[in-house]
């Protein structure tokens, strides 16, 4: 137990066995001041015969000024003393439980962030621009094309290819829908031109349709076929 003299606020660290169930005088090592100990709270108040005859190992039992000193080396515990330090390979592995457990934590809030992005862009429509950045938008396969044509016809005196349709939100909260892309094919199938088209108003809500229309000036003349998707954000 520790021991604080009312005096000159010295502490020192004594058995708690050296009190006695029954308290005992004590003495400053510091300052000479005395007083009467209290025993701990935990102490039994009485203890077996044969332990009181052994008598209290490291202090005069009989003596009324014993000073209240640990045993072996004194080392008291002066006033605004910490207590021993964590040892450094404990302190090295509290260190690294604790940045474990945060890296953790952000694990785990990046990953509700990305699962629960539909639901996350439905309450919070502008942080679908943010999700978009980071190329975390909400499912493309939530998104559908329907009724798309294309067309052949001269615009401004210049021939021109026009593809519309429309674009169907099946989620279940609003979602961004990237640029149109649309590639012109050959005869053999090989890619030989693309666009894309940014949707003037890309936020979609959940069950959703807006239409599309673009349309691409002096197409290639080799182009045979047409194949409409979605593309990447910028």
């Amino acid at each position: 137990m520790i021991l604080t003299c009312s005096s000159c606020a010295t502490r020192f660290l004594v058995d708690a066995g050296a009190i006695g169930p029954v308290g005992r005088h004590v003495r400053c090592a510091r300052c000479q001041h005395g007083w009467f100990q209290e025993p701990a709270d935990d102490l039994p108040r009485s203890v077996p015969p044969a332990q009181e005859a052994a008598g209290i190992s490291g202090m005069d039992a009989a003596s009324d000024d014993a000073v209240a000193l640990p045993r072996g080396k004194p080392s008291p515990l002066r006033r605004g003393a910490n207590l021993p330090a964590w040892p450094a390979g404990a302190r090295r592995i509290r260190d690294a439980l604790s940045w474990a457990a945060l890296g953790l934590f952000i694990i785990g809030l990046l990953a509700g962030g990305y699962i629960l992005r539909e639901q996350i862009i439905t309450a919070w429509p502008q942080s679908s621009k943010l999700y978009t950045a980071l190329g975390a938008g909400a499912p493309v396969s939530k998104l559908r094309f329907a009724d798309v044509s294309f067309s052949q016809e001269t615009q401004q005196g210049r021939p021109a290819l026009t593809v519309k349709g429309s674009i169907i939100n099946d989620g279940a909260g609003g979602m961004t829908v990237p640029p149109v892309l649309i590639k012109l094919r050959n005869a053999g199938g090989r890619d030989i031109f693309q666009w894309t088209y940014e949707l003037p108003e890309p936020l979609l809500a959940a069950g959703a349709k807006m239409a599309f229309e673009t349309s691409l000036a002096d197409p290639p003349a080799e182009a045979r076929n047409l194949e409409v998707t979605f593309g990447n954000a910028e």
